[in-house]
């Protein structure tokens, strides 16, 4: 595969129904609503936002100084500790911004050179002055933040190496997927022959079930452009700033969070729901991937959530019965008769189904399954498998108040700092890798 970036502008999408919604363009997250508000008709409050009454409209508010205190203040090049030094938290002017990954409403990513080191990496940042408007932004961004610090190395989960924070403004520092989005690798293709979506679908379960086993995190928000591909092709799933932390077998929430068209019924009726939401949405993505369009379309998103709540999945005629069988089985609208309700007995049969008969799990585990996207990157500095409509705006300089609360104390203003603890550095091991050798 190549010229990405090229080819997506070129193609026409590709019409594979007869329904007056299939000539539908392609459209990201960025201009359909992420939904965050909650729809649960016993409380009628989201479970991540207990500080407003109805929790279902948000406003970006300019404010003239952003909230923070002393604590912000970042520590030395190094700090000594007994036994010798570590490295010491960094600051937005240790990297070079590049160019733009992404854009969202909140937060916005960019490529970043660390300027000692010359490896580059996906900043992920967010203005305080946004986020704290709204207690949920402010849970969100914590959440996202706890998330990534616990994934530990999965291959494939993005990896988290750095986080912190100033006066204006929060940091993540990542891991640089240098393939770019599965959306805009589908946007190019239309659609994935069954062996390349049957590849990345298993890396997904893998991923997933790591999620839900491993950090009892139900994630929310699966779809393509929150699938990254690394330098050689496998995929890193990212954005977890929709993610619920610690919910075990008997735990649920009601929360109307994701995107619309891979949304579960329950999310939509307002129903307390748990882990078997994110197999919905697997099996709407794995829809998308192998026919061009999610399972569930409308002229507008009411139609599409009346849709995804009463309609019928109708299986396109060119999927193979494996393909349609899993599908089926994954898209029950009722979760508990729902593909992946039922763990770990259900990732054992989503394993062992005939759509997957061709993957060697234990070799996809190790990273030792040549992937079926190869990436072209002739510079990873030019981010070329990134969409263009990111890439090609320009980047504001930076700049960072030294004192922007004026002769105004801090704590005479706010007395708690919502992001204490924010900052992170992540283990040498992972620090001292790059991203090309980091699985070797």
């Amino acid at each position: 595969m190549s010229g990405i970036a090229k080819l997506r502008t070129q193609l026409e999408p590709l019409n594979l129904n007869d329904s007056p919604t299939s000539t539908m363009t392609r459209t990201r997250s960025s201009s359909r609503p992420r939904y965050t508000s909650s729809t649960s008709s016993q409380t009628g409050r989201s479970d991540d936002d207990t500080s407003s009454e109805n929790g279902s409209i948000s406003y970006e508010v300019k404010l003239e100084h952003d909230f923070a205190n002393d604590a912000v203040s970042e520590k030395p090049m190094y700090a000594a500790v007994e036994g010798g030094l570590v490295p010491r938290k960094m600051q937005a002017d240790d990297f070079e911004p590049l160019r733009c990954l992404g854009k969202g409403t909140y937060g916005t990513v960019l490529l970043v050179k660390q300027r000692t080191t010359g490896r580059l990496y996906a900043q992920k940042q967010f203005k305080k002055a946004s986020v704290v408007v709204k207690k949920s932004l402010v849970e969100q961004t914590k959440t996202e933040r706890q998330i990534l610090e616990s994934v530990s190395r999965h291959p494939f989960v993005v990896n988290l190496h750095y986080a912190f924070q100033d006066h204006e403004k929060l940091y993540l520092i990542l891991e640089y997927g240098q393939g770019g989005e599965l959306f805009t690798h589908l946007n190019t293709e239309k659609m994935f022959s069954e062996s390349t979506a049957a590849f990345y679908m298993a890396e997904m379960v893998l991923a997933l079930s790591y999620l839900h086993d491993s950090l009892g995190v139900v994630y929310r928000d699966l779809k393509p452009e929150n699938c990254l591909l690394d330098a050689r092709g496998h995929l890193l799933l990212t954005d977890f700033g929709l993610s619920k932390v610690a919910v075990g077998d008997d735990d649920s929430c009601h929360s109307m969070l994701g995107t619309v068209e891979y949304m579960a019924p329950e999310v939509i009726l307002g129903k307390k729901y748990g882990k078997a939401v994110d197999w919905w949405s697997f099996g709407a993505l794995g829809y998308d991937l192998m026919t061009g369009n999610p399972p569930f379309r409308g002229a507008n998103n009411a139609k599409i959530q009346q849709n995804i709540v009463k309609q019928k999945v109708l299986m396109p005629y060119f999927l193979s019965l494996d393909a349609k069988d899993l599908l089926s089985r994954l898209l029950r609208k009722d979760p508990a008769k729902r593909l992946g309700s039922r763990m770990p007995k259900d990732l054992e049969i989503i394993k062992n189904h005939r759509f997957f008969r061709k993957i060697d799990w234990k070799k996809l585990a190790k990273r030792e399954v040549e992937p079926p996207i190869q990436p072209i990157i002739t510079d990873p500095e030019l981010a070329e498998n990134f969409a263009p409509e990111f890439t090609d705006l320009a980047l504001s300089p930076l700049t960072t108040s030294k004192d922007p609360w004026g002769s105004m104390s801090p704590r005479d203003s706010f007395k708690e700092d919502p992001f204490g603890g924010f900052s992170f550095v992540a283990p040498s091991s992972l620090l001292g890798r790059g991203s090309l050798d980091f699985y070797e």
